[in-house]
């Protein structure tokens, strides 16, 4: 297939911009279908979002407010529209129901802002950019390492701290918390803790991060079945920055939100030093 040329676009875009201001007869829809599918970066639905955003724009307060329980209805669908939208491909986003030109254009007023409406259609190509950059969330950390050993082989920001028992039974306990700031993500090494009755109780792990918040950071619960090694990954519930210490409880199954009882073993970070809370 021939590769559409700078003026094929601008002939595109003319027509879409005729769509929204005057309508076309079925000859011209047919060749916006077929230029479309050769210009897929051409999204034709966002045309008349923009024209409508200019005629409201341009409205001169005669625009009645909506009524409130329409409102009310419009602000629901946007939260659900939005709740899904970022799951849904790109050309799913939008579905609009496509006006007769002449319940659009509503009289004289239109036909004085035709060029308006085609400057609308030509910022639309922008528009298309920034509502996908909106689709797209933020970008997440980078994916750590499916393994303990290699995590700490390939995460050259990764702050270690030693175990260290604190409660009667756990004086043996060894190993190591491993975290990394920029993956947000880490594990336990433990070698030597008491297998637990998830029935009746769970460890969970503390973070503490000073420069974040006086309390500890919930690091997940997990549970150790017979004595030896134990590798855990680590799950913050929030983003931890800069901690100083981790630190193990025996808590109820599911873990708690605020600890009542002993910190059973406990490290401090190479060069750091903090209480637990």
């Amino acid at each position: 297939m021939t590769r559409p040329t700078a003026s094929t676009a601008e002939h595109l875009l003319q027509l879409l911009a005729d769509r929204v201001t005057e309508g076309l007869d079925s000859a011209a829809e047919g060749e916006v279908q077929a230029l479309c599918a050769a210009l897929p970066e051409f999204h034709e639905a966002y045309f008349e979002p923009a024209a409508a955003a200019v005629d409201l724009a341009l409205a001169d307060g005669d625009v009645d407010p909506l009524p409130a329980a329409l409102r009310a209805r419009v602000l629901a669908d946007a939260e659900r529209w939005f709740a899904g939208a970022a799951a849904e491909p790109a050309a799913g986003r939008v579905r609009l129901h496509r006006r007769q030109p002449r319940e659009l254009r509503g009289g004289p007023r239109w036909s004085a802002r035709a060029g308006w409406y085609l400057a609308a259609a030509a910022g639309a190509l922008a528009l298309v950019g920034w509502w996908q950059a909106l689709m797209i969330p933020a970008e997440p950390p980078a994916e750590a390492p499916r393994t303990y050993a290699a995590f700490v082989a390939e995460t050259p920001d990764a702050v270690h701290a030693s175990w260290a028992g604190l409660e009667p039974g756990y004086a043996q306990v060894r190993g190591e918390a491993v975290w990394s700031d920029a993956r947000q993500a880490g594990y336990l090494r433990l070698v030597g803790l008491p297998p637990n009755d998830a029935a009746r109780a769970q460890y969970q792990l503390w973070i503490v991060d000073p420069d974040r918040d006086v309390h500890p950071v919930d690091g997940g619960v997990f549970d150790v079945a017979a004595t030896g090694e134990v590798v855990v990954p680590i799950h913050a519930k929030l983003a931890v920055d800069h901690p100083t210490t981790f630190a193990i409880t025996l808590e109820q199954p599911g873990g708690v939100v605020v600890s009542g009882g002993p910190l059973l073993v406990a490290g401090n970070v190479a060069g750091q030093a903090a209480g637990a809370g």
